[in-house]
């Protein structure tokens, strides 16, 4: 199975950030939105945890904070663990200790003809109890916060600072998810400052096509490059 993953998943999903903030969506359905419902500061989630804290990566010590939106534990802030192969934005290591680190687990085989997925990457990048999310996963994130094909639902999980460089201006940070524009890095080309850029651990046809709102959640996927990472709990 795996072997079949890597010959048809020659490209890497990322899930991008980049909307402006506003109050409307793009449907016709009423937003019924609350987050002192939907993930509420105080309280327990299901896993005995308060809804919100910090964790620590025995890896090498990093102490990261998370948040609970809907029945899903995420990393509220970007993994900053020097996997190999992975840098800091523009190659700059300043901008590790503020957008994490980049990562791509995307490589080419030998004979130049096919890209590769290293899966060992995949299922170990993470710290212990923690996984690189599906795309799957990605979308019940947005369904929750306002539905993947609206503005407001990139608003409420991005900074209220941070987006000065981006004509789609910051957000509202509805629950604690705290996106930054880290953007991503390829070819020397970087989306830092106007865009927040993660890596789905879902790879292959499925989701080339995969786009939603361009002023929304977007999904697409990637073969080169290098994008952040926020992990979700087992």
């Amino acid at each position: 199975m795996r072997l079949l993953k890597v010959l048809l998943g020659y490209t890497s999903a990322i899930f991008a950030l980049m909307a402006c903030t506003t109050n409307t969506n793009n449907s016709d359905e009423e937003d019924d939105f609350d987050a002192s419902i939907v993930c509420p500061a105080a309280g327990e989630n299901a896993y005995g945890m308060p809804n919100r804290g910090t964790f620590v990566d025995e890896r090498d010590g990093q102490e990261y904070k998370y948040t609970t939106i809907g029945d899903q534990v995420w990393m509220a802030e970007n993994l900053n663990y020097d996997a190999q192969g992975s840098i800091c934005q523009g190659r700059d290591t300043s901008k590790c200790a503020l957008y994490g680190r980049l990562y791509s687990y995307v490589g080419r085989v030998p004979d130049r003809t096919i890209d590769t997925i290293n899966w060992n990457f995949i299922d170990s990048v993470c710290p212990n109890g923690w996984h690189l999310p599906t795309l799957t996963e990605w979308k019940q994130l947005g369904s929750v916060v306002g539905g993947i094909e609206t503005e407001i639902a990139a608003s409420r999980l991005k900074s209220v600072s941070g987006w000065e460089k981006s004509k789609w201006g910051a957000g509202i940070d509805a629950c604690a998810f705290s996106v930054l524009p880290g953007g991503g890095f390829s070819y020397e080309s970087t989306s830092e400052g106007v865009a927040g850029a993660f890596l789905s651990s879902t790879s292959g046809f499925e989701s080339l096509n995969y786009n939603i709102s361009f002023d929304g959640i977007m999904g697409y996927g990637l073969g080169a490059g290098r994008y952040s990472i926020r992990c979700i709990r087992n």
